[in-house]
């Protein structure tokens, strides 16, 4: 089992983003904060004579949004009869590739159980990074909770909206709404690397009559119907002193309680997020009471790898085959006041 988790993980990983915004880090308590108030333009020293005393400063007021760790989880089972019917599958299908793939979808419970987690770690962090805020309701989430909704506290300040929305591609001015966001938030004392959006956000720019115009500029060519690639409008921002784009690409696969599945995107649709660095928190994990429980380690197969913990068991009667993924972890900002959300589809942010 940690063999294959081994040889599986990198190769999932490379199709999320939240470990380049939210690098893990363990916590031996099962609560979360995001600070307010700890970043910002350094407070300079004063020009003194000698033989005199240091001005005194005041200490900035650091405050902080918490909450509980929540645990993320998922499991399946092999009955009887599926047991049987994959021993059986599996020995009609030795040597026969196509077969054995098909097999490894219907019946590879390890490799469903740790990627599950990881899709729901991948949502809440694209959540919180395009929204600031959490929302778990029926439609994306299918379990017993006990906060449904999580404000990490981003200020009001650090929210707003574009006159025009994106879509409009011949009216819309998404570089002067860049501009702006930047201009204002230099006496904030942040200056923005990137910007953090959806390939819809990213059409829309490449699409947008603007973009284009000031494209065709930077070619030394005349304006054309032509779309810049992600690399060529890259290029455009940088040598505007505009931020990297970088785009969130992942979508989850949400199961029902009536096991009814749909596809859920990570990133909140309609939202631009501003960021001075690619990191920008943490996603905090915590202890799981199941690693050091000797009576769990006696009937059940573990392994943990990142923040996951897979456990293997079987029970006799009735028979029963389980694997179960699951992690307590949740993301936090290091400093909200460093970032900056622009609502790019409508007039007001909501």
């Amino acid at each position: 089992m940690e063999a294959y988790i081994n040889a599986r993980r990198e190769q999932f990983l490379k199709r999320l983003f939240w470990q380049k915004f939210f690098p893990l880090k363990y916590t031996t308590q099962l609560t979360w904060e995001s600070l307010t108030g700890s970043g910002g333009s350094p407070v300079m020293a004063d020009v003194i004579e000698y033989n005199a005393s240091a001005p005194l400063k005041t200490r900035r007021v650091v405050t902080k949004t918490t909450g509980d760790i929540p645990k993320l989880a998922l499991k399946r089972q092999l009955d009887e009869k599926d047991y049987n019917e994959y021993n059986t599958l599996k020995a009609l299908a030795r040597g026969d590739e196509n077969r054995n793939a098909l097999l490894d979808i219907v019946f590879n419970d390890i490799d469903f159980c740790y990627t599950g987690v990881m899709s729901r770690t991948e949502y809440l962090a694209m959540q919180a990074l395009s929204y600031g805020k959490i929302a778990l309701t029926t439609s994306n989430n299918n379990g017993i909770i006990t906060e449904a909704n999580v404000d990490f506290g981003i200020p009001d300040a650090n929210k707003g909206a574009v006159g025009l929305a994106w879509s409009q591609a011949s009216g819309a001015k998404p570089l002067d709404d860049i501009r702006t966001v930047i201009d204002n938030q230099a006496s904030s004392g942040y200056s923005y690397e990137y910007m953090v959006m959806d390939k819809t956000a990213l059409g829309q720019l490449q699409a947008n009559t603007q973009v284009k115009e000031e494209f065709a500029v930077m070619r030394s060519t005349t304006f054309s119907s032509s779309q810049p690639t992600l690399d060529e409008l890259n290029r455009e921002m940088a040598a505007r002193l505009l931020p990297k784009i970088i785009v969130v690409d992942s979508i989850s696969k949400f199961e029902s309680a009536d096991h009814a599945l749909t596809n859920v995107p990570s990133w909140k649709g309609g939202y631009v997020t501003f960021v001075p660095q690619l990191q920008v928190g943490n996603i905090l994990h915590g202890p799981i009471a199941e690693e050091t429980a000797p009576s769990v380690s006696k009937i059940a197969t573990m392994v943990k790898r990142d923040h996951i913990l897979i456990s293997k068991w079987s029970e006799l009667e009735p028979f029963g085959e389980f694997t179960k993924g699951q992690a307590n972890a949740f993301p936090r900002f290091t400093d909200v006041d460093s970032l900056f959300i622009l609502k790019v589809d409508a007039t007001s942010y909501s």
